[in-house]
């Protein structure tokens, strides 16, 4: 689950307003550091129980993935990172 959702939502990011109202959603919620800046991660604003099952307030796996992907990122590429760090 942990790899799907995060393919999803570096997909979703990276269309920012060119894609449904979702990857808006997603865009403004991502958070770039200084010190990571090829690398996104979401923050949760939920408020209630019910609120974590929002696709953006689920993306605690962000913070695990270590390579640039904020701006664009091949799917291909982006498809074998997910898999050498998610799934074992």
């Amino acid at each position: 689950m942990a790899y799907c959702n995060a393919k999803i939502a570096i997909e979703l990011t990276n269309l920012k307003t060119n894609g449904p109202r979702l990857s808006e959603k997603m865009f403004a919620r991502c958070y770039v550091n200084n010190r990571r800046p090829g690398q996104g991660i979401f923050m949760d604003e939920s408020r209630l129980r019910i609120g974590r099952n929002s696709l953006p307030n689920r993306l605690d796996v962000m913070k695990t993935i270590n390579f640039d992907w904020f701006g664009g990122i091949n799917k291909h590429s982006l498809r074998v990172n997910l898999k050498k760090l998610l799934i074992t």
